[in-house]
């Protein structure tokens, strides 16, 4: 078409209304390059947008009052050995180096334990280790289902209440989920690049996750079975060897350097307590206590997607899917069931939701609705993490699971024993768990009543009372400490320290008390027996 110049209104302007109907609908439906361009940067900005949330609410939940609220037995014991291995005299009596598990992370956070009775620098590493691991989660889901999908997964593993928890204790499992996940990281490099470097990486995390937590040795498996179900990825098979060395051979360090130092039977003594302990929770715990840790629509938004998205199914899900169900089966089968065992497997299932949502955002043709409901259903998942997250960093109190929280009035008990009891005087508790607070705190050898005195059943760091009666009748047990944690655990050995306690004329010296469900209650009480 000419455009007329000498007309007022200047050249004609070509629009919908000159044009006839089909050319009309063809440029409404087909978006210009500019209109694809800003759509992109505008998609690019919202997905680095929901990243930056992540990372700041993340990071927020686990470091905010780290210190509110002593630490629990698990924790004393990672700290512990922690100073012995920088030579804090505090600690070497009390905290052996060698206990059942590899120093990786205690190596970490030992130049911080040099010196007096710290509890919060232990809890910082694990944080900032954390918020690595919500990094790496974004990086997992934009290698497998995009930018977005990644975004929407480290948000949910930043509100995630079973993440948020134990990424803010001194525990070995948060650390080995970092390793773990950057592992899992290289495992979807390998398959995006189909360079075999990438799997001798993975192998390589997996040996240092090893030498955090040996359990982490379980997801040597999980890649074994996703090679053997994408069965392309085998060739070269140097890789896959040269992977298999590597992270066998770093995981072997830690027992070969314990046997070098003169460790060996200790540690083989663990491996047998270990391997013969008596199960701590029923068959159905897994299914019953991590489901609400995780998040229950979390999980089921996973599960739908895997459902609803079958067609589009590809060795992504394949990976993912190793990732989950090849440590869930087996400490679902292995009789001991640790609240934090499977930790190594929320990055995996935050990937699997955050593939719903986004599919649902990014349904073609895209329409609002579509957009409206993915975002609603990100927000909801959100919603439902971040609310009881934010109640366990505003009342981290005691629980029933061991490893799900702090120990109140752990911590002022174990310093008014420092401040008011002799050092070299033995405590009675009822558990190992007030034991391992006690002596962290105090300095004071503590043993437990619940200790078997068979060396099958005990953790071989615990010594047993093999007379309790007769031991606080001689003096060997002046001060017996009750606790409601322990108390509710092993109610009949809480019945038989308070026997003893009456038996003998026991007082209270020093009582803590916390609040639950609004009510004062006592939660540590400590008796001394006269001489």
């Amino acid at each position: 078409m000419t455009a007329d110049l000498t007309s007022p209104s200047g050249p004609e302007l070509v629009g919908p209304d000159t044009l006839d109907a089909p050319t009309a609908d063809r440029l409404e439906v087909v978006p210009s390059r500019l209109d694809l361009l800003r759509a992109r940067v505008t998609g690019r900005a919202v997905d680095l947008g929901v990243l930056a949330v992540a990372l700041v609410v993340g990071g927020w939940l686990r470091l905010t009052d780290l210190g509110g609220v002593g630490i629990n037995s698990d924790e004393a014991v990672y700290a512990g050995q922690a100073a012995s291995l920088v030579g804090n005299e505090h600690f070497v009596g009390n905290f052996p180096v060698v206990r059942a598990h590899p120093l990786l992370f205690q190596i970490l956070i030992s130049p911080w334990y040099a010196d007096g009775v710290p509890d919060t620098p232990g809890r910082y590493a694990s944080a900032l280790f954390g918020i690595g691991t919500i990094a790496l989660v974004f990086v997992l889901g934009h290698l497998l289902y995009g930018r977005r999908a990644g975004a929407i997964a480290a948000l949910l593993i930043a509100v995630m209440p079973y993440a948020v928890v134990l990424s803010r204790q001194v525990l070995l499992d948060g650390p080995m989920t970092f390793f773990t996940t950057a592992s899992l990281v290289c495992l979807a490099l390998l398959a995006r690049t189909e360079n075999g470097r990438w799997l001798v990486a993975a192998g390589a995390l997996l040996g240092l996750a090893t030498l955090t937590k040996e359990t982490a040795l379980i997801l040597v498996m999980a890649v074994f079975v996703f090679l053997s179900l994408v069965p392309r990825f085998w060739r070269p098979k140097r890789y896959v060897a040269l992977a298999a060395v590597a992270a066998l051979g770093l995981a072997a360090t830690y027992p070969i350097a314990t046997a070098l130092a003169g460790g060996g039977s200790r540690g083989q003594s663990y491996l047998v307590w270990q391997l013969s302990r008596r199960p701590n929770h029923d068959f159905l715990f897994y299914l019953t206590e991590i489901p609400v840790a995780i998040g229950v629509l979390t999980l089921a938004t996973a599960a739908a997607g895997l459902i609803l998205l079958r067609r589009r199914s590809s060795w992504r899900e394949t990976l993912l899917l190793a990732w989950i169900v090849v440590p869930f089966v087996f400490f679902e089968i292995w009789p001991v069931k640790g609240f934090p065992y499977l930790l190594v497997l929320a990055p995996a299932v935050a990937v699997l939701a955050a593939r719903a949502c986004a599919a649902l955002i990014d349904l073609s043709p895209r329409r609002g609705w579509t957009v409206v409901g993915g975002a609603g259903l990100t927000a909801a998942l959100v919603l439902a993490g971040v609310v009881p997250s934010w109640q366990l960093v505003t009342d981290p109190v005691a629980s029933p699971t061991a490893g799900s929280g702090g120990s109140p009035g752990g911590r002022e008990a174990g310093s008014w024993i420092d401040a008011n009891v002799p050092a070299s005087a033995k405590v009675m508790t009822i558990g190992p768990t007030m034991a391992n607070i006690v002596r962290y705190y105090s300095g004071n050898p503590s043993d437990a009543l619940s200790v078997s005195p068979n060396p099958l059943h005990r953790n071989p760091s615990y010594q047993p009372i093999i007379n309790p009666d007769h031991a606080v009748r001689a003096g060997t047990y002046r001060y017996l400490v009750w606790d409601a944690y322990s108390a509710a655990r092993s109610p009949s050995f809480s019945s038989r320290l308070l026997a003893l306690v009456r038996k003998y004329g026991g007082r209270v010296v020093h009582t803590e008390s916390a609040v639950f469900d609004g009510a004062t209650r006592e939660v540590v009480v400590i008796y001394e027996v006269p001489r």
